[in-house]
This record gives structure tokens, C-alpha cells and sequence, in this order.
């Protein structure tokens, strides 16, 4: 007997309408966090900080399919931990040579928003490419071709980061960073919570390559929605300008002298990022060879990190907007310095995750307030070649931290690595405790005595 269509049928295609009515009708009423209540902007503005906020979701839907596994790819493709630590070292060398170039791009092109557009275009073009290498080579052709092409998504990114950091400045006001970038964040590691275990759950399913190349499948799909909300940000009348003169050196030399907390921000964070690339590369090794964890179960230790990350993010943006980002940086500074000596006593895959409880709440304070000191701190007309010039410092930790680390891995092991890199993060967090001052709305209050 003849029946007719189920009725669900009809209803799926009208919920499919409501999700596109529902989701239009969230981003018509979004407000950016940290407005006071019946405070009101201009809808470009808005629309500007919704797309920036839904491109940061989206890339790092994308980072999340990618970046945790990219050594465990190479590691599958029978790289050695020496060569993991070589892939590290050259990402991080032509990534860091790409920030001064990039801030003379910057400062040449009509607005920023087309240089990020741009440069991120083909950094996620590495990616298709990067998940064919096993279909056309073998071995050692194959270790290497993942490491160029993983340099040449590295060098692509960079290359737009001073645009994308003068850009972030006249998309968010000051007086709202704090929160607006905590909650820009809070989403991307929500977004992070679902995607690295399911990344790795695939990877372990699936195998490897199979795996792999399906989840950077994903990161290229996830990526391309990000660069589509980044360039639906509307240009700020600020943002359209005609080319800057470049600054003579020594012009250059006594502006940088002329902001003493910018110098002394690139000093600590460079010293606390050179800590943690010494160790860095080499923990997903010693998890995977040493421990004998699989995909998905590293993929868990990241989970655990990101949950953390949240709730970070939830109680670090209204703190940094109340309480100076110095204060937050002489925080959590100790407890990122600890982090090494606590994974000298891992012996068991549990013990992973108690740390990564901590490493996860007060790396997001961290990272938050020291973004913020580095829009804070740096002039707007020329903060393209601040940021360059601060990127490009922290970079070169990237080169030399891996480079000392698969020299102590080889020679001495992963626990040598760990108490080179408790050192320097621990003479970081002092300096950052006796030299950092306030920057930004907190220095023009009355000093108050921190610990």
C-alpha cells in the first residue's frame, strides 16, 4: 500500500531553517563581553568583534585537528625524536624570519585585514598537501617533506601576524579587551575540548596515515571558514591608510629605548618561552615511545589541559581588567616554572593529568595578560613593527629551544630537558616579579605593593 512521505521529512528541512533563523537571529543580538550594561556601539563595530570572534572559533576548530598530531604523523612516517625536534627548530626559524618582513608588508599595504587574509590562504594550503605526502613518498623523502611543508605553513602564518596584531587593536577598544579576548579564547578551547580527543579518537580507528590525513582534512575545511569570518570584518575608517615611511634605525633604536616595559616583556617572555621550547618538542615523544600512550590517550592529556583552559579564560578576563596585567603575569609565571619538575615524578599515564589541571588554568592567565601588555605597551601607529620586533625575539627561542632539546633528549634523555627547561622559566618568573611594571589602564593608577 502506497503511503505518503514521512512527516519528519518536511519538518528536517524546516528545524534546518529554524538553525539558520535561530543562528541569525544570536548574531543580530550578540553583544560584545565586557560592554557595560545599556552601553551601545556602532554596528560595524560589533559585527567586527562578532566576525574576529567566530574566526578565532573556527581556526582553532582547525589547529585542533592539526597541530597536537603533526609530530605524531611524523612519528608514524618513521621519524626519529632527533628529527621531531629538526621539524620544531625549522618551523621556528622561518616562522621568526617572517616577522619583520611582515611588518614591512604590513606597513605597505593599503589595510591589514587583506594581508591576514592573504597570508593565511596559503598557509592553509599546506595543508592538502601535507596529508598527500604518504600517497607519493617514502621514508626519508616523506620525513622531509612534511618538515618543508609544515615550515612553509609556519613562514605563510607568521608573515601576517604584525597585521593581524595592529589589526586586533582597532577591532577591540582597550577598555574591553580584557574580557573580550577571554571569552574570544574560552570559545576556541571549547572548541579544542571536542576536536583534540575526537582527532585523536579518529587517528587510533583509523591508523595511520589514514587517520591523519582525514583529521588535516578537517583542519583545512575548519580553517577556510576562518579565513571567510576574518574577512567579513568591516575595515574601521582607521584601518584604510596610505603606506608608512619606514623608521631610520636609530630613530628606531631610541623609540625602543623610549618604552621600557615593551623591552622588558620581550626579556621575561623570552625567557620563559625559551624554557618551554627546550622540553616542548619531546613530550609527545616520550608519551608515545617511552610511556607507549597511543593517539587518542595524548589526545586526552590535551583534553585535560584545554578543559582547564576554560575555566581559566572564565576567571582570568574579569581579573585582568580589575587587576593589571602585571599582577597576573607575577601569578602565574611561578606556577608555568614548576610545571617541568612535576613531570620529573610521571610514571604512570594518570600522573599526566593533574599537571595538565594546572598547566591549563594558568597558561590561559598568562598568554592572556601578555597579549595584552603587547597592545598595551606598543605605540598605534607603529605597532606592526612592535609586534615583529617582539615576535621575532620570542621566535628565535624556537630555533635554539628545540635545537638544546634534541641534543639533551639524544644524549642524556627527556629528564635533562625538563630541568634545563625548569631553569629558565624559573629565572623568567623572578624577573618578571622584580623588573615587569603595569602597562596599560592599571599604570595610571596609584602603584599598589604585589607579591
Amino acid at each position: 500500500m502506497a503511503t505518503s512521505p514521512p512527516a519528519a521529512t518536511p519538518g528536517r528541512g524546516a528545524g534546518g531553517f529554524s538553525a539558520f533563523r535561530l543562528a541569525g537571529r544570536w548574531a543580530r543580538r550578540w553583544r560584545p563581553p565586557g560592554l557595560a550594561p545599556g552601553q551601545r556601539i556602532a554596528d560595524p563595530e560589533r559585527r567586527g568583534m562578532l566576525m574576529f570572534w567566530l574566526d578565532g572559533l573556527a581556526a582553532n576548530v582547525s589547529e585542533s585537528f592539526f597541530t597536537p598530531y603533526l609530530s605524531l604523523y611524523l612519528l608514524a612516517l618513521g621519524a626519529t625524536g632527533g628529527e621531531v625536534g629538526i621539524l620544531a627548530a625549522v618551523t621556528g626559524l622561518v616562522g621568526t624570519l617572517m616577522f619583520l618582513p611582515g611588518a614591512r608588508l604590513a606597513r605597505h599595504s593599503p589595510n591589514y585585514r587583506g594581508v591576514v587574509v592573504a597570508t593565511s590562504l596559503v598557509a592553509r594550503a599546506m595543508l592538502p598537501l601535507l596529508l598527500l605526502v604518504p600517497w607519493i613518498l617514502r621514508g626519508q623523502p616523506a620525513i622531509a617533506a612534511v618538515i618543508i611543508l609544515a615550515a612553509l605553513r609556519m613562514a605563510s602564518t607568521q608573515l601576517g601576524v604584525p597585521a593581524w596584531t595592529a589589526f586586533a587593536a582597532m577591532i577591540v577598544r582597550p577598555t574591553i579587551r580584557g574580557r573580550y579576548f577571554a571569552s574570544r579564547t574560552l570559545a576556541m578551547s571549547l572548541a579544542a575540548l571536542v576536536v583534540v580527543p575526537l582527532a585523536g579518537r579518529l587517528i587510533s580507528d583509523l591508523g595511520a596515515p589514514q587517520g591523519y590525513q582525514i583529521s588535516f582534512a578537517l583542519a583545512f575545511g575548519a580553517g577556510m571558514l576562518s579565513t571567510l569570518a576574518y574577512s567579513r570584518i568591516p575595515l574601521p575608517a582607521t584601518s584604510t591608510r596610505a603606506p608608512k615611511a619606514p623608521l631610520p634605525l636609530g630613530q628606531m633604536l631610541q623609540a625602543l629605548r623610549a618604552r621600557p616595559a615593551f623591552l622588558r616583556l620581550c626579556l621575561t617572555t623570552t625567557l620563559v618561552n625559551l624554557g618551554v621550547q627546550i622540553a616542548a618538542p619531546f613530550f609527545n615523544v616520550y608519551m608515545a615511545r617511552d610511556m607507549g600512550l597511543t593517539a587518542g590517550l595524548i589526545g586526552l592529556t590535551t583534553t585535560c589541559s584545554t578543559a582547564f583552559d576554560v575555566v581559566g579564560q572564565r576567571f582570568f578576563g574579569p581579573f585582568v581588567d580589575r587587576h593589571g596585567l602585571r599582577r597576573t603575569m607575577a601569578i602565574t609565571s611561578p606556577f608555568i616554572a614548576v610545571v617541568p619538575l612535576a613531570w620529573l615524578l610521571v610514571r604512570e599515564a594518570w600522573h599526566i593529568f593533574p599537571i595538565n589541571v594546572v598547566v591549563g588554568f594558568v597558561w590561559a592567565g598568562y598568554n592572556l595578560a601578555v597579549f595584552n601588555y603587547l597592545l598595551a605597551s606598543t605605540p598605534d601607529d607603529q605597532r606592526p613593527l612592535y609586534s615583529a620586533i617582539y615576535n621575532t625575539v620570542n621566535g628565535l627561542t624556537t630555533v635554539a629551544g628545540p635545537l638544546a632539546g634534541a641534543l639533551l633528549f639524544d644524549a642524556l634523555g627527556f629528564h635533562a630537558c625538563l630541568i634545563a627547561s625548569f631553569v629558565a622559566r624559573a629565572i623568567a618568573a623572578v624577573l618578571i616579579i622584580l623588573l615587569l611594571g603595569e602597562a596599560g589602564q592599571h599604570a595610571m593608577k596609584p602603584a599598589k605593593q604585589t607579591g
